[in-house]
């Protein structure tokens, strides 16, 4: 099933799910995949770039990718040994780059968007207890859909 927005299935699917593969490209075409967390929010997506120790976060090649083509796929997936419970949600969409730290001259809008993804990214994952997401810098990827394909027991 492909869709321009999403289910009420395939909300609460995403709503659940713990991780998901982002794939990227560059300018080029050249694929890159990376495991993510992420929260829906009004039909977008934000995943961070947290403060896990990886040197400089603007250079992380899934955010020079972004720069290069914004184009991105989201693959959410439940697998389990009994095939019946099968399922995916697969999101395409553009991404943006999101800074939300207290900068001159950033757009209040962004900052304010920033915070609200950080505060649902702290209520789904206990985790950011104690790992920071992102410092100073507040780094975040926006997914704004563009098509959903699901498939099986979503």
């Amino acid at each position: 099933m492909v869709m321009r927005s999403l289910t009420p299935d395939q909300t609460r699917f995403l709503d659940a799910a713990r991780v998901g593969a982002l794939a990227t490209a560059d300018g080029d075409g050249h694929p890159h995949v990376v495991p993510v967390v992420f929260v829906l929010d009004d039909g977008r997506i934000y995943t961070p770039i947290d403060g896990k120790p990886k040197g400089d976060p603007r250079g992380l090649r899934r955010l020079r990718n972004i720069r290069e083509n914004p184009r991105v796929s989201l693959l959410v997936s439940r697998y389990e040994e009994d095939w019946t419970r099968l399922g995916f949600v697969l999101i395409r969409g553009t991404a943006m780059i999101l800074e939300g730290g207290s900068a001159d001259g950033r757009p209040a809008e962004e900052e304010a968007e920033c915070r609200s993804a950080e505060a649902l990214l702290r209520e789904k994952y206990s985790q950011y207890e104690t790992v920071p997401l992102g410092g100073p810098d507040s780094l975040f990827i926006r997914i704004t859909l563009e098509r959903a394909t699901s498939w099986g027991m979503i």
